[in-house]
Formats: C-alpha cells, sequence, structure tokens
C-alpha cells in the first residue's frame, strides 16, 4: 500500500495517540503555521483523573470522555481513526494495523500505558485492571447488577500505590451507593502503602481504610488465579512446594503499575527496558530528532519519574514549543522536572493529598482535586 502522502511542500506533524498531551497541541494547533496535522485517534479519551469517579457511581461513563475527532476537526487537524503497527524511522513512515501508510515530517507518541495483568483462569474470578479505564466501567456495571440483587462479592485489590489505594475506597463507596455489605481485600508485596509518602499520611490512610472496612495484607506476591480466587506466595515461604497459598475472589482488580504497552517494542526506536521509548530532555528520541515521545509510553534518559499527571502536563508545554521549533529551524528547549509534585487521592468521601512531606487528608483535598479535574477536561470540551 503506498503512503499517504501530504500536501507538497509542507510539512507534516503526524500525533499518534490521542492522550493528554496531543490534546493540548490540537487547541495550539495555531503554532504550527502551515504545516499539515495529523491525529491517529485508536478510539475515544478517557480523562484519567476522573477513573475514580467513574468507579465509585459518582460521575457517569461519559462524563471524562471526548471524541478526539470532533476536537480535531475543531482545530484544522486531520483526524485517522486507526492504531499504529510500526514505525520505519528512516524513511519517515508510519504504518496503521490496518495497512494505510502515513508519511510525516515530524512524529509525536503518546501512546499510553497498560496495567500488567496476569490471564483469567476458567473456572476462576472474574479479572480487571485499572487500565483501560473502560474496564473500570465494565466492572462498574458488573458490580451494580451484583449489589442491586443482594449479593456481596469478594473482591481484592492488588497493588498498594496510588491506584490500589484509590480503586479500593471506590468500590467501597460504590456498594455504600447501593447499601450493600462489602467484602474488600487490598493486597500489596510491599511492606506499607504508598511506598515513599509520609509515615503520618500513611498512618492517616490506614485508620480511612479501617473505618471504610477495608482489610489490607502486606507482603503477597500474586501468582495466579485459581477456582473461586487467587494464588500467591509470602515473602518468607516464595518458593517450593508449599509456597503456593489461596485466597477467596470473586474479583480481582489489578493497580500493580502502569508499563508502555508491547506496541513500543516494535517500533525500532530506542528503549529503556521495562520504562519505555526513551527520549532525551528535550523529548526527542536518541539519534531521531524529528520523532519525539511523551507520556507513559516514554522515559527520560536522564531522570527517573513516576507516571503521574502532573509531569505529563509539564513536558506538554516542552513538547509544543519544541514541535514548533523543529518546523522553524529555532533551538529546542529542554524539560527540567518539578521537583515537589502534588498528588491528590480520591478516596470516595476524603481526599490524600501529598507534597514532598508535607500531607493533608479529608473533604477540602477531594474537592480540590475533583474541582482541578474539572478544570483540565473542560479545556478539551469548549
Amino acid at each position: 500500500m503506498k503512503p499517504i502522502k501530504p500536501d507538497a511542500g509542507r510539512p507534516h506533524l503526524l500525533l499518534v495517540g490521542a492522550g493528554h498531551a496531543h490534546l493540548h497541541l490540537i487547541r495550539h494547533r495555531e503554532r504550527f503555521g502551515e504545516a499539515e496535522v495529523t491525529l491517529v485517534d485508536p478510539g475515544g479519551f478517557w480523562y484519567s483523573g476522573m477513573a475514580s469517579g467513574l468507579l465509585g457511581g459518582r460521575d457517569a461513563a461519559t462524563e471524562g470522555r471526548l471524541d478526539p475527532a470532533r476536537l480535531a476537526a475543531r482545530y484544522d487537524v486531520m483526524p485517522i481513526r486507526g492504531r499504529l503497527a510500526s514505525i520505519d524511522p528512516q524513511a519517515k513512515v508510519a504504518q496503521l494495523e490496518d495497512g494505510r501508510e502515513l508519511d510525516f515530517s515530524l512524529l509525536s507518541l503518546n501512546l499510553g500505558s497498560i496495567t500488567p495483568t496476569p490471564a483469567r483462569s476458567t473456572p476462576g474470578p472474574h479479572v480487571w485492571s485499572v487500565k483501560p479505564f473502560a474496564q473500570l466501567a465494565a466492572l462498574r456495571h458488573c458490580l451494580e447488577r451484583e449489589f442491586s440483587l443482594g449479593l456481596t462479592p469478594r473482591m481484592v485489590v492488588v497493588g498498594g500505590g496510588a491506584s490500589g489505594v484509590e480503586v479500593a475506597c471506590q468500590l467501597s463507596e460504590l456498594a455504600r451507593r447501593f447499601n450493600a455489605h462489602s467484602d474488600i481485600l487490598l493486597v500489596t508485596r510491599g511492606e506499607q502503602l504508598l511506598e515513599g509518602a509520609p509515615k503520618g499520611a500513611v498512618r492517616w490512610l490506614m485508620h480511612h481504610l479501617s473505618r471504610l472496612g477495608i482489610t489490607v495484607k502486606f507482603g503477597l506476591n500474586v501468582f495466579g488465579h485459581a477456582q473461586g480466587g487467587l494464588t500467591y506466595t509470602t515473602q518468607s515461604v516464595s518458593w517450593g512446594e508449599d509456597s503456593l497459598q489461596w485466597l477467596a475472589a470473586d474479583h480481582v482488580v489489578y493497580a500493580t503499575g502502569l508499563v508502555p504497552p508491547e506496541l513500543v517494542e516494535r517500533l525500532h526506536l530506542p528503549l529503556i527496558p521495562g520504562r519505555g521509548l526513551a527520549v532525551e530532555d528535550t523529548l526527542q528520541s536518541p539519534g531521531y530528532p524529528d520523532i519525539f515521545a511523551i507520556g507513559d509510553c516514554a522515559a527520560l534518559m536522564q531522570h527517573m519519574l513516576p507516571r503521574l499527571i502532573i509531569h505529563d502536563l509539564q513536558q506538554t508545554a516542552v513538547l509544543l514549543d519544541n514541535l514548533e521549533a523543529r518546523l522553524s529551524g529555532k533551538p529546542l528547549r529542554h524539560y527540567v522536572p518539578q521537583q515537589l509534585a502534588v498528588t491528590i487521592l480520591d478516596l470516595g468521601s476524603k481526599g490524600l493529598a501529598i507534597r514532598g512531606r508535607r500531607w493533608w487528608g479529608g473533604r477540602l483535598a477531594v474537592t480540590l482535586k475533583r474541582w482541578l479535574d474539572r478544570q483540565v477536561l473542560r479545556k478539551y470540551q469548549a
């Protein structure tokens, strides 16, 4: 199949993926002048900041979702529905899964991430992950049906980081909305929740979980699934014929961190194993100055940052400036990470905000988070 070529004489900026960064670029399309701009949209955008409200039943499934193609059309960006299959970085051609090929002068990759999840066994519990976000909508729908029938499903959340804590609390919130009893267990391989967080914040969180009736178990390595539950090992007995133990569960939700999609390994671009596409602090792929990457699919070579929305938003401003600079031949900016970023967990009725060694928990924190989330989403809906 012949490549789809841009208009003769016009540079072509190809945006692959419809995450936060590319939606921001679309809104500032005028910065790219006469260049032709194309968006490859895999289908819909879910704002990650509102995933908790979706699972907990506070927000409708459509609340944090929008159509990137409509936004693109509004700003004179050509939308193409499709998924990336491969890239020829030397020829500057991107191939989609349906065989279409797209030439580019500049390429920006915003491919997102996935949550590693062991395969489901049959028979066995329902298995879910925090990404893709459509899974959270399906989980909510399934639980609403069970709660409405008077059932008390046994729910296990795997992961002691921010996502795992939020998911456990939102499952409790969803049950509360149906006046249903909740049976929720949060398990982690670590020795505490929110590794690296202030001790006072962790104590406050443990008290909050206890008040919600959520049980926490530490030092568990989930191995797989079996009839009626999951299998695991402990730190003290991690091998041998007696090491595998069983835990009852009807639903298992994985919130064990985010990793780049498997696609990044097929793009013939430099990688940092386990972290994603390698990028310099200009967000360029080393050796390929016309290829940029951002978000969860990318890994800065000079820094190792947690996958937080705040870092994506800060990098997006640099990406916008550098794509414009690359088109005009001007010097590029270097991204300098913010030393202290605020993280706010949505725990249902309360929130927990952490910035460095400072923290506060309560209703004000979650109110602030929801206000900030809606401000971000409103930019793309306007």
